[in-house]
């Protein structure tokens, strides 16, 4: 019998990998890999990019949607526009008892002042105005005032909030649930509304005063009466108005001027509005040096690395044409 040997070959079937072997394809790996990572990288940051775009177009509608719904009820009352006609608003002589004051009020009785529904002031702070902190210098303030269109009932007035109650004949500033009588009282047009007094600033930080973030805030007019700062858009680092003011009295808009060039804030038919938006995250290596032009004025950005967007639009205020004017324009109200 003859026997064969099989262990060598079987020894040399049984060999591994050498460790160049090993090496060179670990080092295949590792490119591989590489390769796959780099790709990754590249496609989230310019996911991340293509977001904050997305993102800064979105804050940008919502800046502008914010301001200019209060922008285009500035100065209606409820069933008026004629201040003159309400009862109880700042500097009414003829108010029988005095309203209270507000907690944190800009200035004394500033959010009743229903006299003046649209009012600002250009590159600072209004005289007074203590209600504004930690303003960002060189930006606008615009003041906005009016009533909720929605009517309250007398079972549903709340304790410590302030109401217009009015008809086309006239109407009363109060606060809380003592309601007025007024010509006309009984009359299906009258009705009581919510009282809303609103500055729009751009602070030098969002969360925590020093943060260096800066964000578009307003304060605003609630329940107390008391006037609240109000957070309404992170990243916001200008706003400029310019206002359309009617000169010749025939209802129409004759120029837009800078608020410290406004002969007649009663007069002022619209609103021009920029709002300058950055991104929170920086994106390494882009170049953000940029030159705006706002408002007539050369803005200049800095280079780090946060995308901006500048966005505008003229808001036409209808209410702030009074009847008699139209009538006297020629127009039908």
């Amino acid at each position: 019998m003859i026997m064969i040997d099989n262990t060598n070959k079987m020894n040399k079937l049984q060999q591994g990998f050498s460790l160049i072997e090993m090496m060179l394809a670990m080092l295949i790996g590792i490119i591989i890999m590489g390769g796959i990572l780099t790709v990754y990288g590249n496609t989230r940051d310019l996911q991340r990019s293509s977001e904050d775009q997305v993102n800064l177009v979105t804050d940008a509608r919502f800046a502008m949607e914010t301001i200019g719904y209060d922008l285009r009820h500035a100065g209606v009352f409820g069933g008026t526009n004629v201040t003159d006609l309400i009862t109880c608003r700042t500097g009414d002589a003829s108010c029988p008892s005095a309203l209270p004051a507000a907690t944190g009020d800009c200035q004394a009785m500033w959010y009743t002042d229903i006299s003046q529904p649209i009012f600002g002031s250009n590159n600072t702070v209004p005289p007074g105005y203590t209600c504004i902190a930690d303003y960002e210098p060189n930006t606008d303030v615009l003041v906005v005032r009016y009533a909720d269109s929605n009517p309250v009932e007398t079972a549903s007035l709340v304790s410590g909030t302030t109401y217009v109650r009015s008809n086309y004949q006239g109407g009363w500033v109060f606060v809380g649930t003592a309601q007025p009588v007024i010509p006309d009282d009984s009359g299906n047009l009258t009705a009581n509304h919510q009282l809303y007094s609103r500055a729009y600033y751009i602070s030098n930080f969002t969360n925590t005063p020093g943060d260096g973030q800066p964000a578009l805030r307003r304060v605003d007019l609630i329940n107390g009466p008391q006037i609240q700062d109000q957070l309404i858009l992170p990243g916001a680092t200008n706003l400029q108005i310019q206002y359309g003011e009617d000169l010749d009295g025939n209802g129409s808009i004759d120029e837009f001027n800078n608020a410290d060039a406004v002969t007649d804030f009663s007069k002022v038919y619209a609103v021009r509005l920029w709002v300058l938006i950055k991104t929170e995250r920086e994106e390494q290596g882009l170049d953000t040096a940029k030159t705006y032009t706002i408002a007539g004025t050369t803005v200049n950005t800095p280079n780090d690395g946060h995308r901006r967007l500048l966005v505008s639009s003229v808001i036409k205020m209808r209410n702030m044409v009074k009847v008699d004017e139209l009538a006297a324009a020629g127009s039908t109200p």
